[in-house]
């Protein structure tokens, strides 16, 4: 009797194991099929083993209590069949239990909650008419069904199957991420350079050591400026993440690519309805995956992603800012969710998840990673998110530049306000932040940027250890800036398009094309990284530039000219910033049965868009209900004419002259994209409508002939006609 019992327990977790690991392996289909960006079937066969040993412990529980369920004729007439019926619903039963109180359930709804309680009941009820049903069918002339699905050599078998797709997983390909670009090249040219393009979030080129901060908060990035080039004046298109980033992808304005508060989704040829023309604007991942370069991204910021419309084009993309493949698995799901209770919680992070970008970033650079192809060049973008509030570096560095006479402790007495309502706080009102606790906050933003850049030294230490830096383009910069008082006793990026946002850190590294420690005095835009990574690319590839309707209708020029000849190949800056409502109604303090949302009159007052022409030493502000500002920044340097909103005396004309530059400028980009990859422009190239692309070759060559058309090789950029596009030298 000992002998039948310890039989049938094996045979109880061997089924259990088996059902587990074959739930297990559908599943993985459904979250492969549901999961945006790479897939390596190797995370399936990892967690396998996790889940037959689940799977066998259930078993075991289950065959412990069998008795309680069936009768013993029926246990003795067939046991396995009742057994495996009662494993299937017990353990159908029990994860939709679970999966209930994780996601159909809100988590503010206490378990024993009516509602709760009831949803539960459901379930059990359901299963206990599934296991009745399956009990009763197993007695009638169906029953063999049952006995050979729950055999031992089924169950056998079954398992055998499993490990053998495991270790399949281990020769199949890594799928690339959904918006990988499809057409592109399996061979770059020779001499091809690798790019690695590195975003500091929230980064002020003013608090860099090598734009002159009298803090040391940046020494591997200043040694690292010492070896390449950095532009003095570099400006963000947009004061926020998401429109600075799709403006930096794109090489367009945020006027043109029309992402930010009202539309918080670059287009990317997804989103369709009925077939109708999906537009997509073309990235700078694209351009290089149809180039043959292996493309690659990794960020834990929410607005750099899939659903962000940022992710097209790179063939492996690791996002931190939501769960990963692996996290997305049940089990996964549910320790996750429950290892707290269970006596083990996670590790508390040491950072805002710069360490885990780095550490990716070098993993796949050595080959860690098998979604690399180390027979391609890369691009690689990077982003690091230390920098953006809260300001609250990593403890080893917490203090390190706190003025004199300000304790640790009266640093973290800011803590609970330490945050973004803190900030919205400031904004409406709310909390009048003295001079001093803006210094703490400023010291402590300051010790994120040292925390950073150790970050950003491994990086490049990495690059020398491998033998790739010298044969690798690598350019350092920032989405925008950080203010902390200067204007309206603002702290954070939003409501105001000042230098102190769009000032940027720009600095870029290659040696074989570009002189050590230069230093450009010229203006540049980030919309110009994109014109100016291709150039240089190919120059190394020494090719004739590509000549695509969506490269001639990018915005920014290359800077390669004012890098190796000193010619100055942009006069003028543009920046916008979206109505920011949207943003305003997510405050607390927002009360939406009023039109003004109950806020102050001048919050209300923020609500509208932004325009600003910027040339060096001249400022125009443009809002969005008829107001203007002129500034002198020789004059006015912290721009409080922007508050103001005031023209000085005799300067009209002046401002009128930057108003027309800035229409005339945004007329031309939107006339050239408009010809060039417009919604009909699409349509007409690609159902050949009206022999489209005869019209179009010679649309592209009339455009470039008036100088309309910007591309990667600065065509136009010298002459000095009125409609040509930037850069108009006129402005003096």
């Amino acid at each position: 009797m000992g002998l039948m019992k310890v039989h049938n327990l094996l045979q109880g977790a061997l089924l259990g194991a088996c059902m587990a690991g074959w739930a297990s392996l559908v599943e993985a289909f459904a979250v492969y099929h549901a999961f945006p960006y790479h897939a390596d079937p190797l995370v399936w066969s990892s967690l396998l083993p996790s889940h037959l040993l689940l799977g066998a412990g259930f078993g075991l529980l289950c065959t412990l209590a069998l008795p309680l369920v069936t009768r013993l004729q029926a246990r003795k007439d067939d046991f396995q069949i009742y057994l495996g019926i009662f494993i299937l619903v017990a353990g159908a039963t029990l994860v939709l239990l679970l999966e209930a109180r994780m996601v159909w359930l809100p988590v503010a709804i206490p378990t024993l909650h009516p509602r709760a309680l009831t949803t539960f009941a459901m379930i059990l009820g359901g299963g206990l008419i599934a296991y009745l049903l399956l009990y009763r069918l197993a007695s009638t002339s169906f029953g063999w069904a049952f006995s050979s699905f729950f055999s031992r050599f089924a169950t056998a078998f079954g398992l055998l199957l499993l490990l053998l797709f495991a270790g399949l997983s281990w020769v199949l390909p890594v799928r690339p991420a959904l918006v990988a670009t499809p057409d592109r090249a399996n061979q770059a040219p020779p001499n091809s350079p690798n790019v690695l393009l590195v975003v500091l979030d929230t980064t002020s080129a003013r608090h860099l050591g090598c734009y002159g901060y009298h803090r040391a908060t940046s020494p591997h990035l200043d040694a690292f400026a010492e070896e390449g080039v950095l532009f003095e004046n570099a400006f963000a298109a947009a004061p926020w993440t998401l429109p600075s980033h799709c403006s930096l992808f794109t090489g367009l304005q945020p006027n043109s690519h029309g992402t930010g508060w009202l539309r918080p989704r670059l287009p990317d040829g997804v989103a369709s309805v009925d077939g109708v023309v999906r537009y997509d604007i073309h990235t700078i991942s694209e351009e290089m995956a149809q180039r043959g370069y292996d493309t690659m991204a990794v960020a834990e910021k929410s607005w750099l992603t899939y659903n962000s419309g940022l992710s097209q084009g790179f063939e492996t993309f690791f996002d931190y800012s939501l769960p990963g493949l692996k996290d997305r698995f049940f089990v996964r799901r549910f320790w996750t969710r429950y290892r707290d209770k269970l006596g083990m919680p996670a590790p508390t992070p040491t950072d805002k998840g710069g360490k885990r970008v780095i550490d990716t970033a070098i993993d796949w650079m050595n080959g860690a990673h098998r979604s690399r192809d180390s027979k391609r060049p890369f691009f690689m973008f990077v982003h690091l998110n230390e920098a953006h509030d809260p300001y609250q570096p990593p403890k080893e560095f917490w203090g390190h530049f706190l003025p004199e006479g300000i304790s640790l402790e009266e640093s973290h007495a800011l803590t609970p306000r330490n945050n973004t309502e803190g900030q919205h706080e400031i904004i409406v009102g709310d909390w009048d932040i003295t001079p001093r606790e803006m210094e703490i906050f400023k010291s402590l933003y300051d010790d994120e940027i040292l925390y950073q850049d150790g970050l950003l030294g491994r990086l490049f230490d990495n690059l020398h250890e491998q033998g790739l830096m010298e044969n690798t383009l690598v350019v350092v910069t920032a989405d925008h800036g950080e203010e902390f008082g200067e204007l309206s006793h603002r702290i954070g990026h939003q409501l105001s398009l000042a230098d102190n946002l769009l000032h940027v850190p720009l600095i870029m590294r290659f040696p074989e094309l570009l002189p050590a420690g230069k230093r450009v005095q010229s203006m540049t835009s980030l919309t110009d990284v994109y014109p100016t990574i291709l150039d240089i690319v190919e120059h190394a590839q020494q090719v004739e530039p590509w000549r695509t309707p969506d490269l001639l209708a990018i915005e920014g020029v290359s800077q390669l000219p004012a890098m190796q000849k000193d010619i100055k190949v942009r006069d003028m800056i543009l920046a916008h910033y979206f109505n920011p409502t949207s943003y305003l109604t997510g405050f607390t303090q927002w009360d939406p049965q009023y039109v003004d949302g109950g806020l102050r009159e001048e919050v209300a007052r923020t609500m509208r868009s932004i325009d600003v022409i910027r040339t060096e030493n001249e400022k125009l502000y443009v809002f969005g209900d008829g107001e203007r500002a002129f500034i002198d920044l020789d004059q006015d340097p912290q721009e409080l004419g922007s508050e103001a909103q005031t023209i000085p005396a005799g300067k009209e004309p002046r401002a009128r002259q930057f108003e027309q530059r800035m229409q005339r400028q945004l007329t031309s980009y939107e006339r050239a994209r408009e010809i060039l990859v417009g919604q009909l422009a699409w349509f007409r190239r690609n159902v050949k409508w009206h022999n489209s692309a005869v019209n179009e070759q010679a649309s592209t060559q009339n455009l470039e002939n008036l100088g309309y058309v910007g591309s990667s090789s600065a065509d136009g950029t010298e002459t000095e006609e009125a409609l040509t596009l930037p850069p108009l030298l006129e402005l003096h």
